[in-house]
C-alpha cells in the first residue's frame, strides 16, 4: 500500500473507531436520553455528572482509548509520526461527528487526551492528571481542560517526551496543537471555563 493509502486507510480507521458513542451505549441500559440530561452533551463529564460517576469514569477511559488505539496501533506497525497524528485526530473527529449517533457527538476532550498521551506520553499524563485534580477541586471541566492544555504545552517543551513511544517533533508539535483545538473548539460552541459542567 503506498502513503496515499496509508492515510485513507488511518483515516477511515481512525474516524469509524471514533464514531463509536460510548457515553450513549454505557447509559441506554440505565433509560437515559443524554441528549435531554444535563449540558445535552453525549459525553463522559455529562455521564460523570449527570448519571452515574462509575459509568462517568468508564466512558472517559473509553473514549481515551478511541484516541490513542490508533496512535497505539500505527506505532505497533511501525508507521511514521504524521500517521499516528492523523489517525488519533480522525478520532476525534469521529467523536466530534460521529457516523454511528446521527453526527451529533461530543466535545472530544476525552478522546483528544488518549491522542496526547499516547503521543507524548510524560507531558500528556501530567497535564491529564493535574486537570482532573483541578476538577475535582473548582468542580469545572473548562478550568481543568485549560489547565490541563497549559501543562501539556509547557510540559511537551521542556521534558524529553521519547518515553514509552514518544512523539519527536513534528509529531509533539501536532499532540499539543490538537489539545489546543480542543480547547477552541469547545470555547467556540459556548463552553465556558468557569462553567461547572
Amino acid at each position: 500500500m503506498d502513503t496515499t493509502g496509508h492515510i485513507i486507510a488511518m483515516l477511515i480507521f481512525g474516524y469509524v473507531l471514533g464514531s463509536i458513542p460510548f457515553a450513549k451505549l454505557f447509559t441506554m441500559r440505565a433509560g437515559v436520553d443524554l441528549f435531554e440530561t444535563g449540558t445535552g452533551n453525549p459525553g463522559a463529564a455529562n455521564v460523570f455528572r449527570r448519571v452515574d460517576k462509575r459509568l462517568g469514569a468508564a466512558v472517559f477511559f473509553a473514549d481515551g482509548m478511541k484516541g490513542a488505539a490508533p496512535v497505539l496501533i500505527a506505532w505497533v506497525m511501525g508507521a511514521p509520526q504524521d500517521l499516528w497524528f492523523i489517525g488519533g485526530s480522525a478520532a476525534v473527529v469521529g467523536h466530534w461527528y460521529p457516523l454511528f449517533n446521527r453526527f451529533k457527538g461530543g466535545a472530544g476532550l476525552a478522546s483528544g487526551a488518549g491522542v496526547v498521551v499516547a503521543m507524548t506520553p510524560i507531558a500528556g499524563v501530567l497535564g491529564l492528571a493535574i486537570g482532573m485534580l483541578v476538577i475535582a477541586k473548582v468542580k469545572s471541566s473548562g478550568h481543568g481542560a485549560l489547565t490541563g492544555l497549559v501543562i501539556i504545552v509547557i510540559a511537551t517543551f521542556l521534558i524529553d517526551a521519547d518515553w514509552p513511544i514518544g512523539a519527536e517533533w513534528p509529531g509533539s508539535a501536532g499532540a499539543t496543537g490538537l489539545a489546543a483545538a480542543l480547547f477552541i473548539r469547545a470555547r467556540l460552541r459556548g463552553w465556558e471555563p468557569g462553567r461547572k459542567d
